[in-house]
């Protein structure tokens, strides 16, 4: 299972908050989640998703390299 949010006119704060909050909430058989941060308007949301978002649950983080706007979360299972 992947879930995807989307965190676009969001703060740094609010994205990281949100981010960490779907990961501690995902469901034990989601195998990642797809952040759709974008990447028109600056870097910010994009470096907080690949660099700042901390969770034991976290296996990777990696670019979408179809989509520089969105980035996935790979969950290491529970």
């Amino acid at each position: 299972m992947t879930k995807t949010i989307d965190i676009h006119g969001m703060t740094g704060d609010q994205a990281k908050q949100r981010v960490e909050r779907e990961i501690r909430l995902a469901p034990p058989n989601c195998e990642s989640i797809i952040v759709i941060h974008g990447c028109n308007s600056g870097t910010v949301l994009r470096d907080i998703v690949r660099k700042q978002v901390r969770s034991k649950r976290i296996l990777e983080i990696a670019p979408c390299f179809l989509n520089d706007g969105q980035t996935t979360i790979y969950l290491k299972k529970v």
